[in-house]
């Protein structure tokens, strides 16, 4: 049986699980370019996250590093999710954008101490 993997979708924008686990493709559905979409694919993965839960997939607080990169030609962004402390490992011909780490670690250490 082949694998088969999550997506969420609004018919506009669809994040969708890959292979590796902890990583996903952020995309539009009709292969257009990514402009100005702000927070959708954390808002997707967000989504994503409640999904899990309501499944009884996840039962433990989530607390991650979310890594994103974007490709070449503008039209996806690949969404690496680590834990906190630990870089994701680069690929070739891409470049690791931290855009959320330090935003989760303020806010992990003003909740918790």
């Amino acid at each position: 049986m082949a694998n088969e993997f999550l997506a969420i979708s609004d018919g506009t924008f669809t994040l969708s699980e890959t292979e590796v686990k902890n990583q996903f493709y952020f995309y539009r559905n009709d292969g257009e370019v990514l402009i100005d979409i702000g927070r959708e694919p954390m808002d997707f993965y967000n989504a994503y996250i409640m999904q899990k839960m309501m499944n009884g997939e996840i039962t433990d607080m989530v607390i991650n590093n979310i890594y994103s990169e974007m490709s070449d030609d503008g039209k996806c962004i690949r969404l690496t999710i680590c834990k906190i402390g630990e870089k994701p490992v680069k690929s070739n011909n891409s470049t690791v954008i931290d855009k959320h780490p330090n935003f989760i670690k303020r806010l992990f250490h003003k909740i918790f101490g």
